[in-house]
């Protein structure tokens, strides 16, 4: 039998907190800390009271509540759970919490909550890693879409998938069974026809992570790299929208970096402003120049920031070779101050804007988008969001391409079969059909205490 948990279900701090306790004994214990207690008590209904200590340590209130039993199966972890709703602050839900751990409650792990609503079949793995997307959320794409995930979209077309290669994994069987060449040409033309389209619609699914899913799941940092007084700090406060960065006349003004965070497009965006790059620094700027390298240096795409009015283009692509060699960065090259009346011809494949005046700083945006999230264009797509799931489709899209060069190759069947049942396994492990106790424990160690 499981043990009954409990955890702060809210933040802390805000006006209302919420302690949740989920188990066989979530009855029993508020029964102990709820007063007065209702008898009997309906399910799904909010009452009013206050948990107080113990008479042994006075009966001392504790908080004004209300409070409400969901009883099983009719809730979110499919066991009995008990809500309790109180006022926000640290130490009142500290207090409370203890008190209900003194009843013979167990502090819940990380996503436990979420976990059990797994193991009870309220909802598949997608679901779930759904609503950590959620709770993580750092844009309002990034919530409009794990809010899909969380309606169970996603699992339902891996399903669909899943249930179509199980069904392939049969005929292919069948084939081995009871042999019939003419009947098995046929069945073979249906079998490359269905497996095409799964490979297609997997292998756009893994794409979709590396064009849209990463960058709405964790974000973009872009890094403003270039020679001292390009225009970097100026062009981060355009791309920003507000003045977040010192700009001055004089070179040198941005000593290691400054970093900033905004949201373009319902995508959540780290812009980081660095020391100017000149072979000649000076000890402390060398050492500014240490400190955003190593900031920088995890971005997902550099601006190397050009000034424009006196811009030599081929130095500037030496020193960027020189500067980049370091790291394997995608790079955009940003012709600045093109308001300057002595602007030079940039080269064709650099942006041109003046970050003075705000000319061509909403398509530099645009471009960063188009490069790094191109997939986010497609308002209606369905993306994979974490790493897990971008891994496991594309093995699957993989064993599934295995199959079709076996069939073009004329591969025996069982050979077939094989590829077909790994790709099954795969979308298994993606939904939970088909998944370890270790799987889980890494996908839930994710999520928050309380979740």
């Amino acid at each position: 039998m499981q043990s009954t948990i409990a955890a702060i279900a809210s933040g802390t701090g805000g006006g209302i907190g919420v302690i949740r306790i989920s188990g066989g004994l979530a009855e029993q214990i508020g029964q102990q800390l709820c007063h007065p207690w209702p008898a009997p008590i309906e399910s799904h209904r909010m009452y009013h009271g206050h948990v107080r200590q113990d008479a042994a340590h006075g009966g001392e209130a504790l908080d004004e509540v209300m409070f409400c039993l969901f009883r099983a199966p009719r809730s979110y972890t499919g066991q009995d759970v008990l809500e309790v709703y109180g006022h926000g602050g640290v130490v009142v839900l500290a207090r409370v919490l203890q008190r209900v751990l003194s009843k013979g409650a167990e502090l819940a792990q990380p996503g436990e909550f979420t976990r059990r609503a797994f193991l009870a079949g309220k909802l598949d793995l997608t679901r779930a890693e759904g609503v950590a997307a959620l709770i993580a959320a750092r844009s309002t794409e990034a919530a409009r879409h794990a809010q899909r995930l969380v309606g169970g979209e996603l699992g339902r077309l891996l399903g669909e998938l899943r249930r179509t290669l199980l069904a392939v994994l049969g005929e292919l069987e069948g084939m081995l069974d009871f042999p019939d060449l003419e009947e098995d040409r046929a069945l073979l033309d249906g079998v490359r026809a269905k497996l095409s389209a799964i490979a297609q619609k997997l292998q756009s699914l893994a794409d979709g992570f590396s064009q849209g899913g990463r960058a709405l799941h964790a974000g973009l940092t872009v890094a403003l790299i270039g020679r001292p007084n390009a225009g970097k700090s100026s062009l981060l406060n355009a791309l920003y929208g507000a003045e977040r960065a010192i700009v001055d006349a004089t070179a040198g003004t941005t000593r290691d970096f400054v970093e900033v965070s905004c949201e373009w497009a319902g995508v959540s965006v780290t812009l980081i402003d660095t020391a100017g790059e000149r072979a000649d620094a000076t000890p402390l700027e060398q050492a500014g120049l240490r400190l955003g390298r190593a900031r920088w240096h995890q971005a997902d795409l550099v601006l190397w920031v050009i000034d424009g009015s006196t811009a030599d283009g081929q130095a500037e692509d030496a020193l960027a070779a020189q500067v980049l060699a370091a790291c394997d960065l995608p790079w955009i090259k940003v012709w600045n101050k093109i308001d300057h009346v002595t602007v030079r011809p940039s080269p064709g494949d650099a942006l041109r804007c003046s970050a003075l005046c705000g000319w061509g700083v909403e398509e530099v945006r645009r471009q960063i988008l188009a490069r790094r999230a191109p997939r986010l264009s497609h308002e209606d797509e369905l993306l994979v969001v974490s790493t897990r799931q971008a891994r496991l489709v594309a093995a699957a899209a993989a064993a599934v391409r295995e199959s079709l060069r076996g069939l073009d190759e004329g591969i025996h069947a069982e050979l077939l079969a094989s590829e077909v049942r790994i790709a099954a396994a795969r979308l298994g492990e993606l939904t939970g059909d088909a998944v370890s106790d270790a799987v889980l424990d890494e996908v839930f160690s994710r999520f928050c205490v309380g979740k």
